[in-house]
């Protein structure tokens, strides 16, 4: 699934949201967990605030322009920064890493800084990031000072753990990165950086305690997107699709969610066996969105695959129409699921046609599906086309991917062209090939009502107008399997077919008593059928 391809509550009144936002802050923690387009958003949706502190939220879009190499970018955020509060010590420490990116000296920006805010361990760690960022062979010493400085000032601060714990996870040694944030929450136990670090860091090792440690987090920050968002996706990754629907469900409601979230809950709603409220979410972010905006695209998709999913052909068809009217996004592609949805529901809505020009542009994206394959040919014979219904079934059987019940429907595709050819050689071959792959799944699923019949059917046939009794072993055979049955409720039809011809081969070879006798029998499973009983009644 990952395959790994979504409700009214999105459109809950603004000041709904006002109990737990958490404004610019949510863009920082996605900053400290390194999704910096995340932050970046975050971070500008909420800079005119009146909560924002302008001056803080500067330094930061200043850092995530700098790691993305926009460095006068990276410089007006921080000169924005200082102007809109000269005492914040941040923006200065955003100036120094300007500067050791440049390969110029920090010391006079780092030691003003320091002077704003004296023995300050997280500020100090700050330093030492940007000289990390910058090069840390060169500043490992300046690094190691910052290190015990921090914690000479205060032991339990966080930071400095965490720092390391990131150093340790760029050398790829998981374990001391995860006992490293593991120490940071323990010392810190609100801090959300460490309990997401330690969470990412330790969910392929053992994804369930990942998790654990993310509940634990979302209940002492329960206003945290971060944290929200972090518990769905994992939810999701470790393939538990109810409860991610669910968080996703809460998370959506947060002010601070993004536009491509709403469209995973839509898919997780659908992967959640939530069609209706799939389809209803789908709908209301299409009415939402820009026309041209490629959301729209992926809605429609989902409008299509919920509708086929509640069997409303009708208007499955006019999704699929809508959808595929639409220009692709750049970079997409239509997916097998696209044409074999729409292809269904042309079918199911009695337009074979159009369902065959669907399924084969499925199967030209996945010749060997066997599926899309079961599906072109039962859509040829929907539509009476019966050579083409063959060829499918014949290139399913050689595969050797077929079931029991794609040899019978080979064989009765066979019958199909049989009994719709006037071509005496083309009804001799069909004929041949439906009796050869009837005795094949006969020999299969002995004792099958269906096959024993088709049996009868295809002996009827080849004797034509006139009753010759080759169907007659086929249908004794069926009716010596029916009377088998404890529960016979639901085979009238079956031993109808049966005594009918049986009756009238004895009618016809003049032996009146015996076919009176079949007539009789038949009467028993249709004695509605009023002009037989007075036939029966007239026979001498």
């Amino acid at each position: 699934m990952k395959g790994k391809f979504f409700i009214a509550a999105l459109l809950l009144a603004g000041a709904s949201f006002s109990s737990f936002a958490q404004g610019y802050k949510d863009g920082i923690e996605y900053y400290k967990v390194d999704q910096l387009d995340n932050a970046k958003e975050l971070l500008e949706r909420n800079l005119n605030s009146a909560s924002t502190n302008k001056s803080e939220a500067y330094y930061y879009l200043g850092m995530i322009a700098l790691q993305k190499g926009n460095k006068s970018e990276a410089k007006s955020y921080f000169d924005k920064g200082i102007a809109a509060d000269a005492s914040n010590p941040y923006n200065l420490v955003g100036l120094g890493a300007l500067a050791l990116k440049d390969g110029g000296n920090a010391k006079s920006q780092f030691e003003a800084a320091r002077k704003l805010s004296k023995k300050n361990p997280k500020l100090e760690m700050a330093i030492a990031r940007a000289m990390y960022d910058a090069n840390a062979t060169t500043y490992a010493k300046d690094i190691e000072k910052s290190i015990k400085n921090a914690r000479k000032w205060n032991i339990s601060d966080p930071d400095s753990y965490i720092f390391e714990a990131d150093t340790y996870a760029d050398k790829r040694d998981w374990g001391a990165a995860a006992g490293n944030y593991e120490l940071a929450f323990t010392n810190d136990p609100n801090n959300v950086e460490a309990y997401v670090k330690y969470a990412n860091t330790y969910f392929n090792v053992n994804p369930e305690m990942a998790i654990e440690r993310l509940q634990e987090l979302l209940a002492k920050q329960p206003n945290s997107a971060l944290v929200q968002r972090q518990l769905a996706e994992k939810y999701y990754e470790h393939n538990l699709g109810a409860k991610a629907a669910e968080q996703y469900g809460e998370y959506i409601q947060n002010p601070n969610h993004f536009a491509q979230d709403e469209v995973r809950y839509v898919q997780l709603l659908f992967f959640g066996g939530k069609y209706q409220e799939s389809y209803d979410l789908a709908s209301s972010l299409i009415s939402k969105l820009n026309a041209g905006d490629e959301k729209v695209f992926y809605m429609r998709r989902m409008q299509l695959y919920n509708l086929n999913m509640l069997e409303k052909w009708n208007e499955a068809v006019e999704a699929g129409k809508a959808f595929f009217a639409m220009s692709l996004p750049a970079g997409s592609t239509y997916e097998v699921r696209d044409y074999t949805d729409y292809g269904k529901a042309l079918q199911e809505a009695g337009q074979p046609e159009a369902a065959l020009d669907a399924y084969n542009k499925a199967i030209e994206l996945n010749p060997q599906n066997t599926d899309l394959i079961r599906n072109m040919g039962d859509t040829y014979a929907d539509a009476n086309d019966f050579v083409k219904a063959a060829s499918y079934y014949q290139k399913l059987y050689d595969t050797n991917q077929n079931t029991a019940n794609d040899i019978y429907t080979l064989s009765t595709y066979y019958y199909g062209i049989a009994a719709s050819t006037t071509e005496a050689a083309v009804k001799d071959e069909a004929i041949a090939k439906a009796q050869k792959y009837l005795a094949e799944v006969d020999a299969k699923v002995p004792g099958n009502v269906q096959i024993v019949n088709q049996k009868a059917k295809l002996a009827k046939l080849i004797e034509g107008d006139e009753i010759t009794g080759k169907a007659v072993a086929a249908y004794k055979e069926l009716i010596g399997i029916l009377d088998a049955k404890e529960d016979k409720s639901g085979y009238d039809r079956y031993y109808k077919y049966a005594y009918n011809y049986l009756a009238n081969y004895e009618f016809t070879k003049g032996d009146k008593n015996m076919a009176k006798e079949y007539y009789r029998k038949w009467l028993e499973h249709d004695p509605d059928n009023a002009a037989l009983r007075d036939y029966v009644e007239k026979m001498k």
